[in-house]
């Protein structure tokens, strides 16, 4: 019962940091749009999309090999120190190779100069980044989820205040990604004090050996790194296929703009509630499969895709009827709100995948999680190339959508398999898409009266 009020009360702490997280975001991308316009916001993407290989290389699976290793109760300590150094080698390393080739990729393939100081303020933050990833897996699986949802909260601070207030003072995109450095250095700084204190007078104990960490963290590493690569590969040749199709360099930047900073982080906001509860699944189920009781695992993973789904199908109905008025409220942007209504169908999918993918990490399942992120992104990068110069936007929404339906199908199907959980078609779709179809009449008959 007390681990049921801890897993609950963790759930809650990580959900209203994550809402309150997101909330901020979205308005201050609101603030960007006007403020730098839809091309700006296009740049500013496309330079994050760059600058996420540089961070999966160094924060991706470290972090995750902290909690399950200490989570199935490995040496908590010793291997976060371990890890933390692997995380600090790795960082500088990637910062390294990110500032010396920040001219070439500003250049051959942002195609904008103004992309080079940005990218090199960007990698000094890196260091910073790495070692608070390895910090926040820690005190995940300590049970101690307010630590890292406070420093997300302080780090969204800084950004967002130390950004807004350099915007008057150096170029936009300098000052924005100089804030989110300071951001960075603040997480670290707020989780290594609270670590400090934490962990007095706790007993190092042997750490996890080299080799189990990197079991863990490579194939994660290696799936995010490939994913984020293929990603950003995808970004920029989204652009591309808007020139081919027919716009300008403005407006194809635009319109990515539009979709990758307005329609996504909306879908996303919601989803805060479910992606806490899978950061806190990991260390669930791997302390499940490290006593070898399955019966726990299959009732966890049954509810965790039961509430996903019934909680993401409301919210697609949500989405759909207040498209417009939560566009032109946050962005004043009436195709922003298209967007967001032809995309809004594909929640159910990219929640439960996000869900059902933690739940796979934590059953010692990365390596398929690897092999399907892979085929998955292949195949994205494929059609865009292929589909938007003939399609526009219509066909970047039907690669979305197929490449959801896919990824979400094979992640469904092995976690099936491998907790032996028995699928339940009426409890997990019919009747909340059937709950879900009657919100939305309702709401429609509601706003048709208003």
């Amino acid at each position: 019962m007390a681990g049921r009020r801890a897993f609950v009360r963790g759930a809650a702490v990580l959900t209203g940091g994550t809402l309150l997280l997101r909330l901020s975001g979205i308005l201050f991308r609101s603030y960007l749009c006007v403020r730098i316009g839809d091309a700006g916001m296009g740049l500013y993407q496309l330079i994050f999309s760059l600058f996420a290989l540089a961070v999966t290389a160094c924060t991706s699976g470290l972090g995750l090999a902290v909690t399950r290793l200490a989570a199935e109760g490995g040496g908590a300590l010793g291997t976060l120190r371990r890890c933390v150094l692997l995380a600090f080698s790795a960082s500088l390393a990637a910062g390294a190779a990110l500032w010396a080739g920040a001219s070439p990729l500003a250049l051959q393939v942002l195609s904008s100069p103004l992309a080079v100081r940005p990218l090199r303020i960007l990698a000094c933050g890196l260091p910073f980044m790495a070692c608070c990833a390895c910090l926040k897996g820690w005190f995940l699986a300590e049970g101690r989820a307010g630590v890292p949802a406070a420093a997300d909260i302080l780090e969204q601070a800084v950004s967002i205040g130390t950004g807004v207030g350099l915007l008057n003072v150096l170029p936009p995109l300098e000052a924005l990604m100089l804030g989110s450095t300071l951001g960075e250095v603040s997480s670290f700084s707020l989780a290594g004090l609270c670590f400090l204190r934490c962990a007095r007078g706790k007993k190092r104990g042997a750490p996890a050996p080299v080799r189990g960490i990197l079991r863990i963290a490579v194939p994660v590493v290696s799936s995010s790194f490939v994913r984020s690569g293929l990603s950003s590969l995808e970004n920029l040749l989204v652009p591309r296929g808007f020139r081919l199709h027919g716009a300008d360099l403005e407006s194809s930047l635009s319109q990515y703009g539009r979709m990758q900073a307005v329609a996504i982080p909306v879908i996303w906001f919601p989803a805060a509630i479910v992606t806490s509860v899978c950061q806190l699944l990991v260390p669930e189920l791997a302390g499940a499969a490290a006593r070898g009781d399955k019966a726990a695992i299959r009732r966890t993973a049954g509810k965790a895709i039961r509430f996903t789904l019934t909680f993401s199908f409301f919210v697609t109905a949500l989405l759909i009827v207040f498209a417009d008025p939560l566009c032109r409220f946050f962005f004043q942007s009436a195709e922003a709100g298209n967007l967001l209504r032809i995309m809004a169908p594909i929640v159910p999918l990219m929640y439960v995948d996000n869900v059902v993918d933690g739940m796979l990490k934590g059953l010692d399942q990365q390596m398929f999680s690897f092999r399907c992120n892979l085929a998955d992104s292949l195949l994205r990068v494929a059609a865009v190339a292929l589909l938007l110069p003939l399609w526009g936007m219509a066909g970047y929404a039907a690669i979305l959508f197929f490449s959801e339906i896919f990824n979400a199908s094979l992640s469904i199907y092995r976690l099936l398999r491998v907790t032996e959980l028995d699928a339940d078609p009426v409890t997990w779709v019919v009747l909340p898409a059937a709950g879900a179809a009657l919100l939305y009449y309702l709401l429609s008959l509601l706003m048709a009266v208003l």
